[in-house]
């Protein structure tokens, strides 16, 4: 992991880390877990084979040359344009739907639904890496929201 991607998880980790209805925790490798403080209410439809926690709301996953988040929140909880709109304020990510491969050059977004729960999905490589600003209120009220969520269940 290089500099710049190892600022940039510290600026993450400081939201989360500031959330009152989760947890960060060691996963494997340098992967870092976001734990609600209860089971989420879709934990009986997490892989088993994957051996997911049920209290996993989502992912920090830093490369080499690039930092990854992923997070689930109740299917239909947030219309896709709003979140949009906090995640691409700047329209520099690309967006790929979920079945479509995204590159391991760009940096990319994409919001998955599905019966079960939805997800946010965010690759962040290069420029935009070190443009993002994760302490924006709109990003941490977002955030706040989907790991609050978990605490009304």
């Amino acid at each position: 992991m290089n500099r710049l991607v190892s600022k940039k998880m510290s600026e993450m980790l400081e939201v989360f880390e500031s959330l009152p209805n989760c947890r960060i925790e060691p996963d494997k490798g340098d992967r870092l877990l976001i734990a609600s403080n209860k089971p989420v209410p879709w934990s009986e439809s997490l892989e088993a084979r994957y051996g997911e926690s049920t209290y996993k709301i989502g992912y920090i996953t830093p490369h080499k040359a690039s930092l990854g988040l992923y997070i689930d929140f109740p299917h239909g909880y947030l219309d896709m344009d709003r979140v949009e709109e906090v995640m691409n304020p700047e329209e520099t990510l690309y967006y790929y739907p979920p079945g479509e491969r995204a590159p391991t050059v760009k940096s990319w977004w994409r919001f998955r639904s599905d019966e079960k729960f939805d997800s946010i999905h965010m690759v962040l490589r290069k420029i935009e890496l070190e443009m993002y600003d994760f302490s924006r209120d709109d990003w941490k009220q977002l955030m706040e929201e989907i790991t609050g969520v978990h605490a009304l269940k």
